[in-house]
């Protein structure tokens, strides 16, 4: 299907959400990636997940500096599930991006992402990302769904990142945001949930984001956890035929 591409002013509107959790040293980097796009953003909802080093102090500094930027400081640690809950629930344009706290958006990110919707052809954009491990250079572009069957790709892993995607709001209200009961992989079950309830992923060809590997607190027992949710993703009805 032929697509003309998108005018600036007939682009739809964008929200971003940032969830946080001790990401003082970096979460400014994600924000103003955001910032310096073309389109802007209506509104980027940084969401601190009870961090216990000065994240809480950065973002509202942020917030102070940029009228685009509202900070939400969260009293206690809910999980990125539920910080992504409460800043979505914040924001107002028809999609919305979720970006890592230690990831950012590259140049023409925001313009790339919104021409894929296809004047709302598609609900779900996916794009590629470049991996960076510590301080060294990026990686190739790369995205774990080749823009075949979605179903069949979800079947085979975590393939799309909230970093390098952007959702219709209706498709994130539909289904009821991310589940707070993954502590990881939740980003898999909820494109596994949106695909289920019939949402139309598009990939487009083009580099969004980069994916940082950057010092920071992981999930004690992290393989173990993420073994057992996988296992659960793997479940769910939409990919359990599908899987051996």
């Amino acid at each position: 299907m032929d697509l003309a591409p998108l005018t600036h002013t007939s682009r739809p509107t964008y929200d971003v959400v940032i969830p946080c959790y001790n990401r003082a040293h970096v979460v400014a980097d994600a924000v103003e990636s955001v910032l310096a796009q073309d389109p802007a953003p209506q509104r980027v909802v940084v969401v601190d997940d009870g961090s216990t080093d000065d994240s809480a102090a950065i973002i509202r500094a942020l917030a102070a500096t940029h009228d685009r930027v509202e900070a939400v400081v969260l009293p206690r640690n809910v999980g990125a599930s539920q910080a992504r809950n409460t800043g979505a629930g914040l924001s107002r344009a028809p999609w919305i991006a979720f970006l890592d706290s230690d990831d950012v958006w590259l140049l023409g990110a925001a313009q790339a992402l919104l021409d894929g919707t296809g004047h709302g052809a598609f609900e779900i954009v996916v794009g590629h990302f470049a991996r960076v491990e510590g301080h060294g250079a990026p990686g190739a572009p790369e995205c774990g769904w080749d823009g075949d069957c979605i179903r069949r790709g979800l079947a085979s892993g975590g393939v799309v990142g909230p970093s390098w995607s952007i959702v219709s709001r209706a498709v994130v209200d539909r289904i009821g945001g991310f589940d707070p009961s993954f502590h990881n992989c939740n980003d898999w079950d909820f494109y596994t949930r949106a695909a289920a309830a019939g949402a139309r992923f598009a990939r487009i060809d083009h580099c969004v984001a980069l994916y940082r590997t950057v010092a920071g607190s992981r999930l004690v027992g992290d393989t173990d956890i993420s073994a057992r949710n996988a296992l659960r993703v793997l479940a769910h009805p939409y990919l359990a035929a599908l899987t051996p």
